[in-house]
């Protein structure tokens, strides 16, 4: 029932498990999706630095000025624009359709004085810059990778194309100090534990926030970030081990910010909130079993228990009444109704076999009864009629004759006295049948001749019985006859004894008989003038054993034969299934 409890739990528990897991999964996805936002907010914010970059470029490109008049007017107007956001541009400069220097104006000192060089000096060719030339053909704004100098801070440099009459009449372009981005990170998320880059077309980073490097991601996930279209978010290990998060987003083409936030608490967090859920689970499905367990405990197994317990009590022939228990299911009320029901049958049935049993043995009986009878008539008319008889040869052979239909007959009492028919006791056969023997030879045991029986508690079935008991007829009568004429006295032994066969096949029996007289009179049964010698050779051989005699002091016959056990009665053998 138990194992039935723990099959029926499985979807429960695959439910509450997978709601567990989910639950697991969105406490670790929240420092992705918390990624996710810093870096739209980070990028809304740099990004408009970006665009003011890309706003003043274009604002100066549709200025006529850049390309006609004197260079020193031009490079007023573009002093003027550092000078406006001294913290955000380094400088700007404007090149022809050649791609030559024509004008540019860069940042000064607090005092005038130039604390930082020039990028480019007038006249100086840059067309084989990779800005201008995407400037040119592409006639729209790029950005160039990060630009580090020993001697300069680090740029951003951006670039629009003039365009006049729809040509591209020159190239006006600027670098945006990186410090810039820093301290616009820094005045907006100063406590954070954020880690922010910036990040170029070459995957090169640039942190905007206090990171170092062995906190960005393996170089090979770095470049797939800097490729367009790369995942928005991912979470992954960074060089140093730890566990991140990270999202990015695009501010130009070429330039996207990176943002790293550490996981440790948060995965650290959904472990707690995955081992609550899972002793929840646990606490909640211990206690429905202890429920369900204790509920089909008192409400089957208790009355099935009781009811197995009264069904072992209960012996055939015994009344088997119903003992209702209160708020027993109807199921087991049914159970006990039938094992009521099945008991009546049995008692009915067995009372119909004793009757039957009880039948067949008065009928056994009086079979055997009249049996007996029949033989001990044959043997009366056999005596008469050798009453009759002349010659004491026919007399002696009636006689004979007599004594073996005799032996039958008190075989036959001992089947119905013993009430067995089917084996009798030994012993008490064998005393009886040697004190008929004697008596039908005019002898009484222990006067002339003593008779002495030496027998096991044994039980031979009715088939051995019959070989038996013509088998010792034969030799105790001429034993008599033969062993001890002239009034000569001595003893006749017979002998029954059982020990265990080779090969473990049962039981041996060793019958012996023997006398201290003269002995047989051989000669006469192996020349064929009698068949007493014959009869117990046939009757040893249905024993299933051989006949072995000793003429030394006397003669003594020996058998032994297997002991043949009792079959079990065909009617009372279960019927294989």
């Amino acid at each position: 029932m138990l194992l039935l409890l723990l099959v029926a739990s499985v979807p429960v528990v695959g439910i509450a498990g997978a709601n567990a897991v989910l639950s697991y999964e969105a406490e670790l996805a929240a420092g992705r999706r918390e990624a996710a936002i810093l870096s739209e907010v980070a990028a809304a914010r740099h990004g408009a630095t970006i665009e003011a970059l890309r706003q003043t470029l274009e604002g100066l490109a549709r200025n006529g000025q850049m390309l006609e008049g004197v260079p020193a007017r031009c490079e007023a107007l573009l002093r003027g624009v550092v000078m406006l956001y001294p913290q955000r541009y380094r400088d700007f400069w404007v090149l022809d359709d050649q791609g030559r220097v024509r004008c540019g104006a860069k940042l000064a000192g607090p005092l005038g004085e130039d604390t930082l060089p020039p990028l480019y000096s007038r006249g100086e060719s840059l067309e084989q810059e990779r800005y201008v030339q995407v400037a040119q053909q592409e006639q729209k704004f790029t950005i160039t990778p990060f630009r580090r100098n020993a001697n300069r801070p680090p740029v951003l440099i951006g670039a629009v194309p003039i365009l006049q009459d729809g040509q591209v009449a020159g190239v006006v372009a600027g670098s945006l100090l990186l410090d810039a981005f820093v301290r616009s990170e820094s005045a907006a998320s100063p406590q954070r534990q954020q880690r922010v880059w910036l990040l170029d077309r070459e995957a090169v980073a640039l942190p905007l926030t206090p990171a170092g490097a062995i906190e960005l991601p393996p170089a090979e996930t770095l470049r797939n970030i800097a490729t367009p279209g790369s995942p928005r978010s991912l979470e992954t290990r960074a060089q140093s081990g730890a566990q991140y998060a990270y999202a990015n987003a695009e501010l130009a083409p070429g330039l996207r910010l990176l943002v790293g936030l550490p996981t440790g608490e948060i995965r650290a967090a959904a472990n707690t909130v995955l081992l609550r859920r899972a002793l929840e689970l646990a606490v909640f499905l211990l206690a429905c079993l202890i429920v369900i367990v204790v509920g089909a405990d008192l409400a089957i197994a208790r009355p099935l228990r009781i009811l197995a317990a009264r069904v072992r009590q209960w012996r055939p022939g015994a009344p088997f009444g119903a003992r209702p228990l209160r708020g027993e299911p109807d199921e087991v009320r049914a159970l006990e109704q039938a094992v009521t029901e099945a008991a009546s049958a049995i008692g009915a049935r067995e009372a119909e076999l004793r009757a039957t049993l009880r039948q067949r043995d008065l009928l056994m009986a009086e079979i055997h009864h009249r049996v007996k009878n029949n033989l001990q008539i044959v043997a009366s008319l056999l005596n008469l009629q050798a009453g009759r008889l002349r010659d004491p040869k026919a007399r002696a052979e009636f006689a004979t004759a007599r004594d073996r239909v005799q032996a039958l007959a008190t075989l036959h009492r001992h089947l119905y006295t013993n009430q067995t028919f089917e084996v009798i006791a030994l012993r008490p056969f064998l005393e009886e049948l040697g004190q008929q023997l004697f008596a039908a030879l005019g002898e009484r045991p222990g006067q002339r001749i003593r008779l002495v029986v030496e027998a096991d508690e044994l039980e031979i079935v009715t088939d051995q019985a019959v070989s038996l008991a013509l088998l010792i007829t034969e030799t105790v009568t001429n034993a008599i006859k033969h062993g001890f004429p002239d009034a000569r006295s001595g003893t006749v032994t017979i002998s029954v004894h059982a020990a265990p066969a080779a090969e473990d096949e049962g039981e041996e029996v060793t019958l012996r008989v023997l006398d201290d007289g003269l002995g047989l009179r051989l000669d006469d049964e192996e020349a064929g003038q009698g068949i007493g010698l014959t009869l117990i050779r046939g009757f040893a051989q249905h024993l299933g054993g051989e006949m072995e005699i000793h003429r030394e002091n006397g003669t003594e016959m020996v058998v032994r034969f297997p002991l043949r056990r009792r079959e079990a009665d065909p009617a009372l053998v279960p019927a294989e299934a």
